[in-house]
């Protein structure tokens, strides 16, 4: 008896020296994540409301080492997510764009937006055409803004203009509770998208027109706020235009393009690369740096140039190139058949 009783105190001594109270831990909590997307964006002075995206990436990177902890993909307005309790940096964007991509997103400070280059072959074609092409301009092609601009287009990259992407981020505390949780979060775009129109004449003979233009943002780093992500390389962007009219029915050519951002230390240059009806290339340039700091550019994202461009008339009359084939009216012809 006197032995069981030293056995039984034995064991009670050894559970109150090896155990210590301990807080109750959750694997992982519920959290109601509320994503308010800003659609919409300012094009020629207006605001217009882009559709809704289709899913949103949700990515939560650990608060000391920046590493990505979880991911999940949920629709545009949010939804529900388990994760451990824990203070996390959160980035959120939309997952359905086709030209702009995202890279280096296993950690929040590399995180980056950005677009594809042209093929190889469609920039040696656009290239081709500003070194052939009929110029508009009697200015010497050799003078420095405009070989430096070439320069630039000749051995850096021309892309494609990026989609807008609206990005979320938060610094987001989860708690250590068996209750839902609900974290609200606001997207908004870091795409720009600008207006551009030139002043046209003889708008008739014009079929076509294709825009470069230099001194681009070329990415966005997704953890920093979106005027701090901007990065310094500068890219050229293509994009298209085409003939139309403005508010006071002048003919124009015009166009609008998405863009990272203008690159405030290089020069933008502008080369148009226009079709006439009759098959031929002329090219049009202007340095329009300036243009991008006006009152109305800084606040509408407009920038007019009233400057002509005078399409010359086509060497082919009618256009449709050298070679136009054509049918001429029936003529009745008898013919005896022998029975």
């Amino acid at each position: 008896m006197k032995k069981r009783i030293l056995i039984i105190l034995a064991v009670l001594l050894t559970v109150l020296v090896g155990c210590e109270r301990r807080e109750l831990e959750y694997g992982s909590a519920t959290l109601d994540l509320r994503i308010r997307i800003n659609l919409n964006v300012k094009v020629n002075g207006k605001i217009q409301n882009l559709p809704t995206p289709e899913m949103m990436r949700v990515m939560f990177f650990d608060i000391n080492t920046n590493e990505l902890v979880t991911e999940s993909y949920l629709p545009a307005g949010g939804g529900r997510i388990a994760l451990p309790p824990g203070q996390y940096k959160f980035i959120g964007y939309n997952f359905d764009t086709e030209a702009t991509l995202v890279r280096n997103d296993r950690d929040y400070n590399t995180i980056e937006a950005y677009t594809n280059e042209v093929s190889s072959a469609l920039k040696s074609s656009l290239l081709a055409a500003i070194h052939y092409g009929q110029t508009l301009l009697e200015d010497d092609p050799e003078t420095d803004i405009w070989s430096v601009a070439l320069q630039k287009v000749q051995e850096g990259k021309v892309i494609y203009e990026p989609d807008h992407l609206f990005v979320s981020r938060e610094i987001v505390t989860v708690l250590n509770t068996t209750e839902e949780q609900v974290i609200e979060t606001d997207a908004e775009s870091i795409i720009q998208t600008w207006h551009i129109s030139v002043r046209l004449k003889n708008r008739q003979y014009l079929s076509s027109a294709r825009a470069l233009l230099t001194g681009q943002i070329a990415s966005n780093m997704l953890g920093l706020p979106t005027e701090e992500g901007k990065t310094n390389t500068d890219v050229t962007l293509m994009f298209e235009m085409g003939p139309g009219t403005d508010d006071d029915n002048n003919d124009i050519v015009v166009g609008t393009f998405n863009t990272f951002g203008k690159n405030p230390n290089v020069e933008s240059v502008l080369w148009l690369t226009l079709k006439t009806t009759g098959g031929d290339t002329i090219i049009w340039r202007r340095d329009i740096t300036d243009e991008f700091y006006t009152e109305e550019a800084i606040k509408n994202q407009v920038i007019h140039i009233e400057e002509d461009i005078t399409i010359p008339v086509p060497t082919t009359p009618g256009g449709g190139g050298g070679f136009q084939p054509g049918v001429d009216d029936w003529t009745v012809v008898d013919v005896p058949i022998n029975i």
